[in-house]
């Protein structure tokens, strides 16, 4: 067992690039990890993805913000739940309001997964956890050949 008191956690800034920003409390699990997120206003929380290896979802603490997905956006409010199975619809959490959104997310690995970028064309392939863990990031329009640079 292991007891979490996320109002002693710090905040740690766990992305800040252009109009993508997320301060996270991390609160732990292996296989289930769950962590507290503060969305900014006038920010997204990743790029619109979906996995094929990690269930995810969301709770949402306090705020508004809209889910988006290839259909279009859905409001969020609190004491909403969102899931996001294995293999799509591709989403993304944007905060349009003059006010921050906090909520829980939730995901379940393996340890392996593969993520879909839709808007960037990109795909990105992961095994094991940071900072151990690897990670390739390449862009779909690249992908070699099966037998590319075999004799």
């Amino acid at each position: 067992m292991n007891i979490v008191r996320s109002e002693a956690q710090p905040w740690t800034q766990a992305i800040n690039r252009g109009k993508f920003s997320g301060r996270r409390k991390p609160l732990g699990g292996d296989k289930l990890s769950c962590g507290l997120w503060e969305l900014p206003p006038g920010k997204r929380s990743f790029p619109l993805h979906f996995h094929h290896g990690t269930e995810e979802a969301l709770f949402v603490i306090s705020g508004r913000a809209k889910v988006r997905t290839p259909d279009g956006e859905t409001p969020l409010s609190r004491g909403d739940f969102v899931s996001f199975p294995t293999g799509g619809p591709a989403h993304q959490i944007v905060n349009d309001t003059e006010e921050p959104f906090v909520y829980l997310g939730i995901s379940v690995s393996q340890g392996v997964d593969v993520v879909e970028y839709p808007d960037s064309g990109k795909v990105a392939c992961a095994a094991g956890k940071p900072p151990a863990g690897k990670r390739f990031i390449f862009h779909q329009k690249n992908q070699a050949d099966y037998f590319d640079g075999e004799e």
